[in-house]
């Protein structure tokens, strides 16, 4: 892809570790199940979303799945979907994980080899987890027939970034969500617990 290297902060690492692990077990968490993808570049739809407060910060983390085979395609469809939360959820700080759509759709699967792409948006310009407005990190490979990535990690330089979201053609949700809520499939979403 010729996009140049640079280190994720192990605190971002943490951070999206410790939200997967709030999806299974807290009752902050809003949990939303999703199928499969659609055929066209940047398809996606939503297999989990959890919103919970964490050091007066209001967070949001969405783990997306997508039919993009190329690592350009699965980064601008994370960050495509990373502004478009943060533009309607107003999230302090949104993390997105951009999976296959042939990859483990359970929480427990939803990590390592499962992930192609990991994309935290700070809209402020950074927050206690992070001091960028921006952090990509992805897979340099396709993904296995099994929806797993198996290849160099690459972080992407701020300029780079930066310079990938101005491009973006337009700045809209996972078509796939749309398309099951127009059907009347949406998910509940369950409410955070009291005193968080």
């Amino acid at each position: 892809m010729g996009l140049p290297k640079l280190r994720l902060s192990k605190k971002l690492v943490l951070l999206s570790g410790g939200c997967l692990f709030l999806l299974g077990v807290s009752g902050t968490a809003a949990l939303v199940l999703g199928g499969g993808g659609d055929e066209e570049a940047g398809s996606c739809k939503t297999l989990y979303e959890a919103e919970f407060q964490r050091a007066g910060e209001d967070r949001l983390l969405a783990v997306i799945r997508t039919t993009d085979t190329e690592p350009s395609e699965r980064v601008r469809t994370g960050l495509r979907i990373a502004r478009h939360l943060a533009e309607t959820r107003h999230a302090d700080l949104v993390i997105v994980q951009v999976t296959d759509n042939r990859g483990p759709d359970t929480r427990a699967k939803l990590r390592g080899e499962a992930i192609g792409v990991e994309v935290a948006h700070a809209p402020h310009g950074h927050t206690l987890a992070t001091m960028k407005p921006w952090e990509v990190r992805y897979v340099d490979t396709r993904p296995t027939v099994a929806g797993l990535y198996y290849g160099p990690r690459v972080d992407m330089s701020l300029g780079d970034i930066e310079t990938a979201v101005a491009g973006l053609a337009e700045v809209t949700g996972c078509d796939g969500d749309a398309v099951e809520a127009a059907a009347g499939g949406s998910p509940e979403k369950a409410a955070p617990a009291a005193g968080h």
